[in-house]
């Protein structure tokens, strides 16, 4: 509340009416540094979705004396509602629950509270363009001022932690596949053919990928902080020098990281031979935006964009090295479901945190090849921890107890593939409504992995699959379905996914998505069921081409919690066939004592 209390002083004497703090980092990232954590910082929410608006309080007139009380929000969708009304206690902040009726947009908050004429203030580094216009176009009619380069927290936050400068590396060839010739050869066929003759690149994932370069910059995604820019003849590459000294990047032309805008005042508009000037308004963040000279013909429809949808499509060089990272994925998980067996039968007093899970997960990690770090911060939840989608144990967490679910969603960061992996795990005694509901998301996993579609269907289509079972009993979940994941990048990464939001982006072959249906029941139980897919195709007839799924995640699923009333004969069939498969895949690379309990674990069940 002091901190708030604090920004605001530095509101009034600015003549700031309304502050706004998205808590991303310049590049969009899925994760962020210290550095750019200024909404936890302020509010103390630390999940990875959130944006805070705060207003200060304010003297109306209108031939009365009237006072508007200032107001602090945080907007957050429902993966964190649990996780932000424990951490905002005490801050200053209501919870707004997005996309919950009646629940108003910030944007929509902002107009309400607002009188005409206000000035509006926020680091441009940490709002998106296409952010940007949609505010602008909500609050059209109340006249606002904006300041795209006011950074209040760095002001008011003494320690605020330096930017980040570790070493990049190479991404052998063996791993990456392609040599960044042949990807900027084909990136720019692409500019070729939407009349792109510069095209800036702003995603850390995207340039990562094009240059076959990895970095430590962003918590659990490999990239290094910089910009790219492309014509039909040079490369150039914007990036603090020390962290590639070491690296040959002969197909790029190297500038500073803080040297763009500067650049880009330097082009010549008739340099880009009537093309067009290339950003993703999505990627991009506004001070990038604003430093475009404006006499520039842009194009700024995402749809144009060309490395995202080029890197979702895995190569099968990529395909190989992935596969190879879920072997190795696998064996950790079986070894840490034998350890967890382990200490339930000992007799006595259970001494077990949902943080020794995740340190047993890292210690398991290590001893496999080419591990570099996780891919996201280990989702171990006990009981009615794991109803927070995205809960976060910290350094020990609860303590687990013979009775009812643990939930453990965890990945890894290979130089042969990014995993992500989510096991629902009975520990003791279930209720009837556990029994059914793990069923009903067992039944919506296994409706998505055997879906069957025609060439052009979207994620989007495909989503209902995994909440018919759910919706039928009046239940539901409050996230996607699955995301794409990236390839020693973003666990997270798109443009394509499987939600309910429309995405018109049609999936493809080679495209990786995560299918993962929940259910949270506040309090008492989480239950989610995770693997990793990949788009394949089936088979070309007169009536098209159909595709299907392959899964890439090879770990049991936890038989124990099935209600055998309710599952059906192919449902049964499927679970036995992917657990002959995993026994298969996995052997091989097991001890004989692992090799045992794996079969005993993936034996057939006959209804």
């Amino acid at each position: 509340m002091e901190r708030l209390n604090q920004l605001r002083a530095r509101m009034a004497s600015a003549g700031i009416d309304a502050y706004i703090i998205t808590g991303a980092d310049a590049h969009g990232s899925g994760y962020v540094p210290a550095y750019w954590q200024a909404r936890t910082w302020l509010t103390g929410f630390t999940g990875s979705n959130g944006l805070a608006v705060i207003t200060h309080d304010r003297v109306e007139t209108n031939g009365l004396a009237a006072v508007t009380q200032g107001k602090a929000g945080l907007w957050t969708d429902g993966r964190y509602y649990i996780q932000a009304e424990t951490e905002l206690a005490g801050s200053g902040f209501e919870l707004f629950k997005m996309q919950e009726p009646g629940v108003p947009l910030y944007q929509t908050f902002l107009k309400d509270n607002l009188p005409q004429g206000a000035t509006i203030a926020f680091d441009g580094r940490t709002m998106t363009a296409q952010s940007f216009s949609m505010l602008k176009k909500e609050l059209t009619d109340k006249n606002i001022n904006y300041l795209l380069d006011i950074d209040l927290i760095g002001e008011l936050w003494s320690e605020r932690p330096p930017l980040p400068a570790k070493p990049a590396f190479a991404h052998d060839i063996k791993f990456a596949g392609k040599t960044t010739q042949e990807k900027l050869v084909a990136v720019r066929e692409q500019m070729q053919k939407k009349n792109i003759n510069g095209y800036l690149v702003a995603a850390l994932d995207d340039i990562a990928w094009l240059t076959n370069i990895r970095g430590g910059d962003i918590p659990y995604t490999p990239v290094s902080y910089a910009y790219a820019f492309i014509t039909a003849t040079q490369a150039h590459l914007f990036i603090d020098p020390d962290k590639v000294r070491d690296l040959c990047l002969d197909n790029f032309m190297l500038h500073g990281y803080a040297d763009l805008p500067d650049f880009l005042h330097g082009i010549a508009p008739d340099t880009l031979e009537g093309g067009k000037f290339y950003f993703n308004p999505n990627r991009t963040n506004v001070a990038m935006a604003e430093a475009i000279p404006k006499s520039f013909p842009i194009n700024r429809n995402t749809a144009d964009d060309i490395i995202p949808y080029m890197k979702a499509v895995k190569s099968e060089a990529e395909l190989t090295n992935i596969r190879n990272a879920y072997k190795k994925e696998g064996v950790v998980w079986v070894r840490l479901f034998m350890w967890l067996e382990q200490i339930l039968a000992t007799p006595g007093e259970l001494n077990l945190c949902e943080g020794d899970i995740t340190r047993k997960l890292k210690a398991l990690r290590a001893e496999q090849a080419d591990y570099l770090h996780d891919s996201f911060s280990t989702i171990s939840a006990y009981a009615g921890n794991a109803a927070s989608a995205h809960y976060n144990p910290g350094e020990d967490g609860a303590q687990v107890k013979r009775d009812g679910f643990l939930l453990v969603d965890s990945g890894a960061q290979y130089l042969d593939g990014t995993t992500d992996t989510t096991r629902t795990l009975v520990v003791g005694p279930l209720t009837n409504e556990m029994r059914q509901d793990y069923t009903r998301v067992l039944q919506g996993h296994i409706a998505v992995a055997t879906a069957v579609f025609p060439s052009g269907t979207t994620g989007s289509q495909l989503d209902l699959l995994a909440r018919m079972p759910l919706c039928k009993a009046g239940k539901n979940f409050r996230h996607g379905t699955g995301h794409g994941i990236g390839y020693v990048l973003s666990v997270h990464e798109g443009p394509h996914n499987i939600s309910p939001v429309q995405n018109n982006v049609a999936l493809k072959p080679g495209m990786l998505a995560s299918n993962e249906p929940g259910m949270y029941k506040d309090n008492e139980y989480g239950i989610r069921i995770e693997n990793i897919i990949c788009v394949k195709e089936l088979q070309t007839t007169e009536y098209g081409t159909f595709l299907g799924f392959e899964s890439l995640t090879w770990c049991p699923i936890d038989t124990h919690a099935i209600d055998y009333d309710m599952i059906t004969v192919q449902e049964l069939q499927y679970l036995n066939d992917y657990h002959a498969a995993t026994y298969e895949t996995l052997a091989p690379m097991l001890t004989e004592p692992e090799r045992t309990w794996l079969k005993n674990t993936t034996q057939k069940i006959n209804k």
